[in-house]
């Protein structure tokens, strides 16, 4: 009635399921950045300016690799943080809203809205290119930057990452990306 030495399986071993896909949360307290911004609005109004401490976090969906893990995390980890440094103690100026005029006067960048012009030192603005500075805008733009970083995406078969970008606890975008054929 017994089994053969070394195949004895115990109540709590169960056949390892080939996992072909995972996706991998990246949501550490440090990958964050604290800038000034103003919401344009669709009736023309604006937000006054104000500022936030941004959160971003990312999830990747990729294989698992035979070895049991699907990637090093801190090759993520490092570049969503050198993508929040980039926008962190900056106003973010949003260079294809329509209803801004930007122009740069010495050292000043002049943002005209209306009857409202802000003039900011050049160094304390970041001009970026997208439509308005909302966490949807923003979660659309440093997804684009970090897919842009594609050698590590394709080395791991990265099918999709999703990422979020928060203004505050409750309020979130987040924003995907899939590869071709995926």
């Amino acid at each position: 009635m017994g089994m053969a030495m070394g195949s004895e399986r115990h109540a709590h071993e169960v056949a390892p399921i080939p996992i072909q896909q995972c996706s991998i949360r990246i949501d550490k307290e440090d990958i964050k950045f604290s800038a000034g911004h103003f919401t344009l609005f669709a009736d023309g109004a604006r937000e006054r300016l104000h500022g936030h401490n941004f959160k971003v976090a990312a999830v990747i969906s990729t294989r698992v690799a035979a070895h049991g893990m699907a990637f090093d995390y801190n090759i993520i980890k490092r570049a969503l943080r050198a993508l929040c440094e980039e926008l962190d103690e900056y106003v973010l100026i949003p260079t294809q809203a329509p209803s801004l005029t930007i122009s740069t006067v010495g050292r000043s960048v002049v943002i005209v809205f209306g009857e409202d012009e802000f003039r900011l030192p050049a160094d304390d603005v970041r001009l970026l290119p997208i439509r308005n500075t909302t966490v949807e805008e923003l979660a659309a733009y440093l997804l684009n930057r970090l897919v842009g970083q594609e050698a590590w995406s394709a080395r791991w078969g990265v099918t999709e990452i999703a990422l979020e970008v928060s203004s505050g606890p409750g309020q979130s975008a987040q924003c995907r990306w899939r590869s071709v054929g995926a």
